[in-house]
């Protein structure tokens, strides 16, 4: 019995032991079940996110748990991270290596923690997306197109030649390339190595219904938007009211903030209180001296041969300078590389033609225009011995040598003449000629690195024809020569550098009589050179900061051989000194810094800061200021003329409104000039070699508000501008040592100007333009001399004109129904359609005659009282232009 209960119990105790070896083997059996499987297979694409996305990824795919602290990454917003159909095993060590990351497995999860090999630290591989955004019908290069990483504001965005680069971290990218008025287009690419992509972007055509623009299209102009820089397109301009088929540049001018036209018939234009010859104009990098056919009516930059204009009011890139006040940097068409086009201007006072067309398809192009003025069916009866006209020829040739260089020529050459010859064959008028050409090389040294070489000269000469013979001429010219290299580093999406250098050689014909008469003296010619070298570093600090930090060098000398006058304090000669050929004086060497900081508000605004030194090596001398009487007259700084020195402070906002499809833009600037000229009174700048001793040398300063609201999407597009800005001037031995107005300042300036589509086949146009009248000088009394009236002056510009302005209208029809190769339209337009007399100047010196005409009295004695008068030159004025366009 005891033996059976024994036995019974150890049965028992050996079932259990049993069932718990059993019970072990299980739960061993289930744990090694549940060990992380490594060789799991796992998919995981993430682009533009962040490594927790990246391990929240995988942690769903091969469903695992991490473990890890926020401290062991380096906060990055554009990871990228891919793997396909790799074992959990890879994936891991991809992940360390990736982000510089140790894995542990810890009770079946991953710990993450900051790698300790510092030696082995992985290097993350980045390269670079670089090429050329087109227009997909003509093959033009579209200038200022934005490339963006789809989700971030990670981009960049095209230079002058269509051109741009982007250097990411290895992985997958969805990149967006647009262009304002063009289809947006996107791409996915793999970047595991440097990729070359040509984008060829679809124009938007379909402007009749309301579009809104999208939250994207803000940001790209918030990131592109440089302070008190206008940007302007073609057709923007062609769509302005237009003087009697002659849409361009200048008109533009006035419904712009901060530019002040003079007034009607003029080409003189101010910018931020700087004078007429403180603008610089480019067309292809090329100067432009007078930029105005037919004395301001038309202008030489036509919309229909440019794509793109840049105007810049202050932060001037220091690649551009030597003036004061603006410099307008216009890109002409390069012609049409896939099919030939040819258009037309037809009107009764003015027609154009123009052709392009690819040479060899996709390969090289060219563009020809020829503008001709028709003139004399207006004035062949009533004289028909004048001579009144202006032309002008277009042309650009271009050709991509290979993949990584490409040339372009331009050539411009405009003529204006307004002659009379009498019966006795006497000639007597005034002709300039505008002269320009342009030989540039593109290369890409690599990804990163584009440069533009140009070499390039032009010339303006201004005749004044005096004597019975054509050949006697009064003759002013200035011309220049310079070669100039420009380098654009893309060292990553948040830095870039540009740098280079320029050489240019300018000569100066000051005036001088083309005729054999020894009597007349000889106004010494003069030769400068001038060497450049800058650059500048424009880098993105985070989402919100970015600045541009720039340093221009300027080293300015004049070469004989001439004749150097020196001036006492009366302005008397002292001293003459004779220049030998080929010597060096009058060197000037200066340092320009330019700064610019932004600061980003938010997605649709942002505050910008700037400050610029700059200096001008020529000045245009000339004491009228009505286009008709201007002898205009250039000269380099040198013994008595001092470089003309600016410094500028600006303070801009630009806001976008995206429910309203409005931008606001506003800039508030203060401006110090020095060396600044003025000229005594009755100067002589006819045949005068002494003319330096007529000019006298001053200060002078301006500040300002300017406003712009302006809608440039759907059925109605435009803008609405107001400045209020002040410019005052203090000038050694003028107006008694004290400060006096400006002629061009003009405290208020209002314009408007409005677009609808009313259908797809009529559109209609207006502009209005308001500004106070010129500063000028009138007499503050009168005082009897021999019986009669002479005025009695006392300050300088005491009084002003009347105030400007005028009222543009047009209508623009279709006459295509439906779209066809061959289009064409009638404008109807209507210049200054109240007919306001808005006067260029007015004159205290002339008496009324018995037949009422006003004249001004060869003797005062005995005449009869002096009148005030005006001069006006345009009123209302209707006109019909046709285009066509196949």
């Amino acid at each position: 019995s005891n033996l059976r209960s024994l036995l019974h119990i150890n049965n028992n105790v050996f079932i259990n032991r049993l069932c718990l070896i059993i019970l072990t083997l299980f739960i061993a059996q289930y744990s090694i079940g549940q060990e992380l499987d490594l060789s799991k297979k796992i998919s995981v694409n993430i682009t533009n996110s962040t490594i927790e996305k990246v391990i929240q990824s995988i942690s769903k795919e091969a469903g695992i748990n991490f473990s890890y602290s926020s401290q062991v990454f380096t906060k990055q917003n554009n990871v990228a991270f891919e793997v396909k159909n790799k074992s959990l095993e890879e994936t891991l060590k991809k992940l360390s290596k990736q982000f510089n990351l140790d894995y542990k497995i810890v009770e079946k999860q991953i710990v993450l923690k900051k790698s300790t090999n510092k030696g082995n630290k992985p290097k993350i591989e980045r390269y670079t997306i670089s090429g050329f955004m087109k227009d997909r019908e003509s093959g033009e290069s579209l200038i200022g197109a934005t490339i963006l990483l789809k989700g971030t504001q990670i981009g960049t965005i095209t230079n002058a030649y269509g051109y741009f680069s982007l250097t990411l971290p290895q992985g997958n990218y969805d990149i967006e390339f647009s262009y304002i008025g063009y289809i947006r287009e996107r791409k996915h690419i793999e970047l595991n190595n440097n990729i070359k992509i040509n984008s060829n972007l679809q124009y938007n055509s379909e402007i009749f219904e309301e579009i809104k623009v999208e939250t994207r299209e803000y940001i790209e102009a918030i990131e592109k938007a440089q302070l008190s820089q206008l940007n302007i397109k073609p057709k923007n301009i062609a769509n302005i009211p237009e003087f009697i088929g002659g849409a361009g540049l200048i008109k533009s001018l006035q419904t712009l903030p901060g530019i002040k036209v003079f007034s009607d018939g003029s080409a003189f234009f101010y910018v931020r209180g700087g004078n007429k010859d403180q603008n610089l104009i480019l067309i292809d990098e090329a100067p432009i001296y007078n930029p105005a056919h037919l004395f301001g009516f038309y202008s030489v930059i036509i919309p229909d041969v440019t794509k793109d204009i840049k105007i810049y009011k202050s932060d001037v890139p220091v690649s551009l300078g030597d003036r004061l006040s603006s410099v307008i940097d216009i890109k002409t068409k390069d012609g049409n590389l896939n099919k030939f086009e040819t258009n037309g201007v037809l009107n009764p006072l003015v027609y154009r033609f123009s052709l392009e067309g690819p040479i060899i398809k996709e390969k090289s192009s060219f563009f020809i225009s020829y503008r001709h003025s028709n003139l004399k069916w207006i004035y062949k009866k009533a004289a028909p011995n004048l001579n009144l006209y202006f032309y002008d020829l277009n042309a650009k040739f271009n050709i991509k040598l290979n993949r990584n260089n490409r040339l372009f020529y331009t050539f411009y050459f405009g003529e204006d003449n307004l002659s009379n010859i009498n019966a006795e064959l006497a000639h007597f008028g005034i002709n300039w000629r505008n002269f320009t050409s342009t030989l540039r090389w593109n290369h890409i040294y690599s990804e990163k690195l584009f440069s533009n070489t140009t070499l390039y000269t032009s010339s303006y000469n201004y005749d004044l024809s005096l004597a019975e013979r054509e050949s006697y001429k009064w003759i002013s010219k200035i011309s220049n020569l310079s070669l100039k290299t420009d380098f654009t580093y893309y060292s990553s999406p948040k830095h870039s550098l540009r740098f280079g250098a320029s050489l240019n050689a300018h000569r100066f014909n000051p005036g001088n009589l083309n005729m054999n008469n020894t009597n007349i003296p000889k106004i010494p010619e003069i030769k400068s050179e001038k060497l450049v070298l800058y650059f500048s570093s424009n880098r993105k600090i985070s989402n919100k900061i970015s600045y541009n930090l720039g340093l221009r060098f300027e080293s300015c000398g004049n070469i004989g051989p001439t004749t150097v006058y020196s001036f006492d304090n009366n302005y008397n000669v002292n001293d003459t000194v004779l220049i030998d050929t080929n010597k060096v004086f009058s060197t000037y060497v200066n340092l320009d810094p330019r700064i610019n900081i932004k600061y980003k508000i938010d997605s649709t605004s942002s505050i910008k800061f700037s400050y610029g030194t700059y200096h001008q090596y020529i000045q245009l001398l000339s004491n009228s200021i009505s286009p008709f009487t201007s002898l205009e007259v250039w000269l380099p700084s040198g013994t008595n003329i001092k470089p003309q020195i600016a410094h500028q402070y600006t303070l801009g906002y630009i806001k976008f409104f995206k429910n309203l499809n409005f931008e606001f833009t506003s800039d508030f600037y203060y401006k110090k000039m020095n060396n600044q000229i003025e000229y005594q009174s009755h100067a002589n700048m006819l045949l005068n070699p002494l003319i330096e001793g007529e000019l006298r040398f001053g200060k002078a300063w301006s500040y300002g508000a300017e406003f712009m609201i302006k809608k440039i999407k759907g059925r109605c597009v435009g803008w609405i501008n107001y400045t209020y800005s002040r410019v005052y001037k203090q000038t050694n031995d003028i107006n008694e040592n004290k400060k006096y107005p400006a002629f061009y300042d003009r405290p208020h300036d209002f314009a408007v100007y409005l677009s609808y589509q009313i259908s797809k086949r009529l559109g209609i146009s207006a502009n209005w333009v308001y500004n106070t009248g010129s500063a000028i000088t009138t007499p503050i009394g009168y005082y009897t001399y021999n019986g009669s009236d002479i005025p009695l002056y006392g300050d300088k510009n005491n009084d002003r004109l009347p105030d400007y302005h005028r009222l543009d209208i047009a209508m623009n029809y279709k006459l295509n129904k439906k779209p066809k190769r061959f289009q064409h339209r009638l404008i109807f337009s209507i210049y200054n359609v109240y007919n306001r007399k808005n006067p260029i100047s007015i004159n205290f010196n002339k008496v009324k005659t018995k037949n009422g005409e006003y004249v001004v009295p060869a003797n005062v004695y005995g005449t009869d009282k002096i009148i005030t008068t005006e001069k006006y030159l345009l009123g209302f004025m209707p006109s019909i232009t046709y285009k066509f366009r196949f």
